[in-house]
């Protein structure tokens, strides 16, 4: 009888560890210990939701 075993890494252990990576960097991102001006505070935060709609996608497989 023949049989196949299945040798190859799984895909998904790559991909769990770039959304965890990510979580990271958006929560880095998301967070400010000093005071910071407004257009700072409003880019951090474009930035974080970048990383956020970027963790979505890569859950999806998009």
């Amino acid at each position: 009888m023949n049989t196949t075993t299945n040798t190859r890494p799984r895909v998904t252990a790559g991909v769990g560890r770039l959304v965890r990576r990510l979580e990271i960097e958006r929560r880095r991102w998301s967070r400010t210990e000093l005071p910071v001006v407004p257009t700072e505070q409003a880019w951090r935060a474009g930035v974080a939701e970048g990383l956020r709609l970027a963790q979505l996608a890569i859950r999806k497989g998009v």
